[in-house]
Formats: C-alpha cells, sequence, structure tokens
C-alpha cells in the first residue's frame, strides 16, 4: 500500500513538472477569454479585466446593447513571456503579443428573476507578435452561447470556432533549418501562407451583487486543421466584471435606463 502510494505521488510530481516546464515555453498562438456579455434586454453594457494567475495574460472586454437582441462586442488582449536563462539559438527568448477585435450578434433572453440567455456573435480583428520571429495575424471568430443569468451568479458555455492567418514573417534572421526544427516551415509550407482553425469551448461563471461580480473562465484550444507549431492549449484567467447599467441604476435610482 505504501508503494503504491508512493509511485502515485512520484507520477503526480512528474506530471506536475512537466506542467510546469511546458508553461515556461513560448507559444505561437494561445486563446484569448471569450466575451460572453449574456445580454437580456437593450441598453445593457458591460466591461470586463481578467488575467492569468501569473500575469501573463490580460484581457480587457466591453460590450453593450444598442437595441433588443443585438450585442456589439469588442475586446483587447496582451501577452507577455519573460524567458528564464534565454538562448537565442534555440529560441527560448521574450515574447510578447496583442490582439483587437470587434464583433456582433444576436442575442435572446427569456425569464424573470432568474434568466436564460442564448447568443451568437460574429467577429474580427488582428494583432502581432514579437519573439523568436516577429508577425502579423488577422483572426475571424464565431461563437454561440448559453447561460443562466441571475443578479447574483451567471454561468455559461460557449463554443468559438477562430479562424487564423499570419503574415508579414520577420524571422530575425534564423535560416531556413531553425525555422523548420521548430515547424514553422512545414511540408514546405511556411506559417504565414496557411490558415489555421481551431475550436474554443470555454466556461465561465461571474458571482457577486447586481452591477459588480469577481469572473472566472476556462478556454480550451484545440486545433481542427493542422497545426504543425507549437500552441497553447488552454487558458484560465480570473478577473472582474462590471455590468453598467445596473451601476448607473443603483447610483440613480428613479432612472430607467431601459426606456
Amino acid at each position: 500500500m505504501i508503494k503504491s502510494v508512493r509511485i502515485k505521488g512520484s507520477l503526480y510530481i512528474s506530471a506536475l513538472l512537466l506542467l510546469c516546464l511546458c508553461s515556461c515555453n513560448r507559444y505561437y498562438y494561445k486563446p484569448n477569454g471569450v466575451n460572453v456579455p449574456l445580454f437580456t434586454a437593450a441598453k445593457e453594457a458591460h466591461l470586463s479585466a481578467s488575467m492569468t494567475p501569473d500575469h501573463a495574460f490580460t484581457d480587457v472586454q466591453a460590450s453593450y446593447s444598442p437595441i433588443n437582441h443585438l450585442g456589439i462586442i469588442g475586446n483587447f488582449s496582451t501577452f507577455s513571456y519573460k524567458a528564464v536563462d534565454a538562448d537565442v539559438p534555440s529560441g527560448n527568448v521574450d515574447a510578447r503579443a496583442h490582439l483587437a477585435e470587434l464583433g456582433a450578434g444576436y442575442y435572446y433572453a427569456t425569464g424573470n428573476k432568474v434568466k436564460l440567455a442564448y447568443d451568437f456573435y460574429a467577429g474580427a480583428g488582428g494583432g502581432s507578435m514579437k519573439s523568436d520571429v516577429n508577425m502579423n495575424f488577422f483572426r475571424a471568430f464565431v461563437q454561440p452561447s448559453a447561460g443562466i443569468r441571475t443578479p447574483w451568479f451567471e454561468v455559461a458555455i460557449s463554443y468559438r470556432m477562430s479562424g487564423i492567418r499570419y503574415y508579414k514573417l520577420n524571422t530575425n534572421g534564423h535560416d531556413s533549418t531553425y525555422l523548420q526544427q521548430h515547424n514553422l516551415v512545414y511540408r514546405n509550407r511556411r506559417i504565414d501562407n496557411t490558415n489555421y482553425v481551431f475550436a474554443e469551448p470555454a466556461f465561465t461563471i461571474r458571482g457577486g451583487y447586481k452591477f459588480i461580480k469577481m469572473q472566472t473562465q476556462y478556454v480550451i484550444a484545440n486545433a481542427v486543421s493542422n497545426v504543425p507549431w507549437q500552441y497553447y492549449n488552454g487558458l484560465f484567467n480570473f478577473g472582474i466584471s462590471f455590468e453598467l447599467e445596473e451601476l448607473l441604476t443603483a447610483i440613480h435610482p428613479k432612472k430607467q435606463l431601459n426606456n
């Protein structure tokens, strides 16, 4: 029994070390947070900010519903990685990236105190990354979501499909051997000459009261197309979410924003 426990303990420690080692690598793609406003009526406006536990990834998300059943969303994300024992020939160098996106879509909600909300958004945006190689990228996405919304608690399940294309690849002086070793050139196709598709399910939880809630989200990235280069297949973040229409109502109780 003791031997079994020791073996299981060793396996757990080995898995944890492997996870830590993997998390120290820089990637050519990492999913950002999914913007899930869960609108229920016109004139609602939401704002959230979140980050990963290591502070390497930050997300700022805004959304607004100008009329019933129409939602507009916007995202801005940044990523940074500080290399430990940086080594340029191996590619272990600092990295940073940013992404800005806009989208719009349809939503429908039903219920009173406990509301069921459904939405479908589509959008696009772009950004750049600087690491062992530098490049820009364009991303388009569609994302259906379904969730439950109450004054104290919200939960949602989303399924984002993202299509990504890189362009303006700057190899930073690396030769073709290096690019092939890191699969930036794969079967005579460079990373910036191919479209890539990811399926990204997400689970979101918010808890608090009315206009302010703590938020946590987990996003999984699964490559649908052939992706030979290194990407990060998960994102866990936490932060804070504001429902601005509720905040303004609390400040001016007599003012009905939905009129």
